[in-house]
């Protein structure tokens, strides 16, 4: 795919936002693979709920990891607004956690024994979380799913556009594909095998330089060969029918379609050139808000649909609008 092994450089690597987003992605993933053995083939009703259908599901693990990450942005971001898809109360992830692993955070203090307040004088942010983005694979042990998070600038309007501005850095972090992926406004994109551990404890980082590891993400390569579209359908047959409708118009110049159930990683298979476009209808914020940054980074051209309007991403803003106009 078109991207270069290099490092991450230190203008991410240091950015606090990033520093903040890697904390948030490790106590996702830690609970993540915690709750794996209570989510067996029968789907027990007592760690799984659904949603609109059968198939739209939510875990208990959904809510806690949202509790974990309204807890620490408390105590980290006071001041910015954290907006998630279950609407958990907040957590303590000190109280949660045991002493080693909150010691492991990147904004843990250890002389304070707490975390730190990371507040500056800029305007406040908005954390756009989807602790587990494609919940159902997650249930049913299919690799796709991801703890996304998406932050932009508070009071930015939340229509639909392209190149929507205010949007400063997104975190992808996938236990299932053993994959991190980050974008920051201006920096670029880029892929961390694992973990993101930020600084010198890093297990990933050379000793000599404290950076990590990672690959440089800038799409599909010129020349490669066949065209494939990301998308998804909604879970319920009323708003499956219209999309299955229009899906000979959309697929217009690809050659197939892949669907893994997470909007969050189709937008990393774009940043990486695994895909040639993106397009679904229906898609919360804090579905795209990660990914989209990437992309982004990555030299995508991204429209965000808002609150479930039609959200698409491509290499070229004409096709971007033409896949708004099929979806």
């Amino acid at each position: 795919m078109s991207s270069q092994t290099c490092l991450l450089p230190r203008d991410v690597n240091d950015l606090p936002l990033i520093r903040i987003a890697a904390d948030l992605s490790l106590m996702a993933w830690e609970q993540m693979l915690a709750w794996r053995s209570s989510l067996g083939a029968q789907l027990d009703a007592s760690v799984v709920d659904t949603k609109t259908s059968p198939n739209d599901l939510v875990t208990l693990a959904d809510g806690q990891i949202e509790s974990l990450v309204r807890g620490y942005l408390a105590q980290v971001r006071p001041a910015d607004t954290m907006v998630g898809e279950e609407g958990a109360p907040a957590l303590d992830p000190s109280d949660f956690f045991d002493a080693q692993f909150v010691r492991s955070l990147h904004c843990f203090d250890p002389s304070s024994g707490d975390l730190l307040d990371m507040s500056d004088d800029g305007r406040p942010l908005e954390w756009h979380v989807d602790p587990i983005d494609g919940t159902v694979n997650y249930v049913r042990n299919i690799e796709h799913h991801a703890f996304s998070v998406g932050v932009r600038e508070a009071g930015q309007a939340h229509g639909q556009g392209l190149g929507e501005e205010g949007w400063l850095i997104g975190l992808v972090a996938s236990p299932g594909l053993d994959a991190t992926w980050v974008g920051a406004e201006g920096r670029g994109a880029y892929r961390i095998e694992g973990r993101l551990f930020v600084g010198g404890d890093c297990p990933q980082a050379d000793e000599s330089t404290s950076v990590i590891p990672a690959r440089r993400l800038r799409g599909t390569p010129v020349g490669l060969s066949g065209r494939l579209l990301a998308t998804g359908f909604a879970y319920t047959g009323d708003n499956r029918g219209p999309q299955l409708a229009k899906l000979f118009t959309l697929m217009e110049g690809y050659d197939d379609i892949r669907r893994c159930g997470s909007a969050a990683l189709d937008l990393c298979m774009l940043a990486e050139g695994k895909v040639n476009g993106y397009a679904e209808r229906g898609v919360g914020i804090y579905d795209y808000a990660g990914g989209a940054v990437i992309a982004a980074e990555a030299g995508a051209h991204v429209h965000r649909g808002g609150s479930g309007g039609p959200t698409a991403a491509a290499e070229s803003e004409h096709e971007v609008r033409r896949l708004i106009a099929a979806i």
